[in-house]
């Protein structure tokens, strides 16, 4: 909460909401953590808390902070799928890295939190879209595993399984007529996490490239990342993930 006097009116702004509103008077610190604490969960408040992973002295940016802050909310509350919407360029793969890091600090998963670090599936429609997002996820490089035919070849035919982040191109592990899904190897509720680059692109329609493999992790949470506003065209993505917790659109 921001605010703002001319010494006769005095303005409250809400940088979640966005919107602010003039008030007769300032709230008590009590009365601001009151309201703080009914629209966050306690694992919320803990995920915000976790300081961004920052290196060589950069910084977030104000939207890429708000963004993680509405996915990791919503997470904390139990949230299955959850929508990210910002134009390109703004960086959606370090906000999910961010929020990736969060989660992995907090010991989060699905089934026992605190007990483990989350397994984490991290879906592109293109090969040099997941291998930049690796190129992100570095600082956890020793948790990293990217699941690919020569991946799976070098272990015997077997998919991968002992990493906590893995990256897959829809085409790599989807059933095809040679390939009988290699998704389908991994229990259901193997991944705690699935994040879905470029959402829109695979189509959320039943027939769509990643939806029988979201169908199989269910129990996960579906994170989408778009850049494109909803429209007639990708209609269906929104209505799998519902309204998005935060958007930064091109305007």
């Amino acid at each position: 909460f921001v605010y703002s006097t001319n010494g006769e009116q005095i303005y409250e702004f809400d940088l979640e909401s966005g919107s602010g509103d003039y008030i007769d008077s300032y709230p008590t610190p009590a009365e601001l953590l009151s309201r703080y604490k009914a629209n966050t969960s306690d694992l919320g408040r803990e995920l915000r808390n976790i300081p961004f992973h920052l290196e060589g002295g950069m910084r977030p940016r104000y939207y890429q902070e708000l963004a993680v802050h509405a996915a990791t909310d919503v997470i904390g509350k139990g949230a299955s799928r959850v929508l990210l919407t910002l134009a390109t360029g703004t960086g959606k793969t370090f906000i999910a890295f961010q929020i990736v890091h969060k989660l992995f600090q907090a010991r989060w998963n699905r089934h026992e939190p605190g007990a483990r670090r989350p397994r984490i599936l991290f879906l592109a429609d293109r090969n040099i879209l997941a291998d930049q997002a690796i190129n992100t996820f570095n600082p956890y490089e020793n948790d990293l595993l990217k699941i690919d035919g020569e991946e799976i070849r070098k272990r015997n035919g077997l998919v991968p399984t002992n990493a906590h982040i893995f990256f897959a191109i829809y085409q790599a592990i989807a059933e095809r007529e040679n390939i009988g899904g290699y998704y389908k190897e991994y229990p259901s509720n193997f991944f705690d996490l699935i994040i879905i680059d470029e959402c829109h692109r695979g189509a959320a329609s039943e027939e769509g490239s990643w939806r029988a493999i979201l169908d199989h992790f269910s129990p996960a949470v579906h994170l989408g990342l778009t850049a494109t506003p909803k429209r007639t065209d990708n209609v269906d993505t929104y209505d799998y993930f519902n309204d998005p917790v935060y958007v930064y659109s091109l305007k």
